[in-house]
């Protein structure tokens, strides 16, 4: 079956802080993966498609220099996954 998808997907493991627009308290996440459109994580608690965020992660460049990314979104799904839940996000 071929991928919808528009961006190729880069697997990995991450830490990373999720804002929530008009909430003060963030949440710290799992990155399982990124794209040039977006991020799919894992949290602790569900959040409804539609939701403004910013996801905020430290990465490293094509040189080796470590880069700070703070990317707003938007919560594309989230499903239950066990005892977490998994969420795609799409950049904005």
């Amino acid at each position: 079956m071929k991928s919808k998808r528009k961006s190729r997907r880069l697997t990995i493991m991450g830490i990373g802080f999720l804002k929530v627009y008009n909430d003060k308290k963030g949440h710290e996440v799992y990155i399982a993966n990124v794209s040039k459109g977006g991020t799919g994580i894992y949290l602790n608690k569900p959040l409804k498609a539609g939701t403004e965020v910013s996801i905020s992660f430290t990465r490293r460049d094509i040189e080796g220099e470590r880069r700070y990314e703070d990317q707003p979104g938007v919560i594309a799904w989230c499903s239950r996954c066990g005892t977490v839940y998994a969420a795609g996000i799409k950049f904005i």
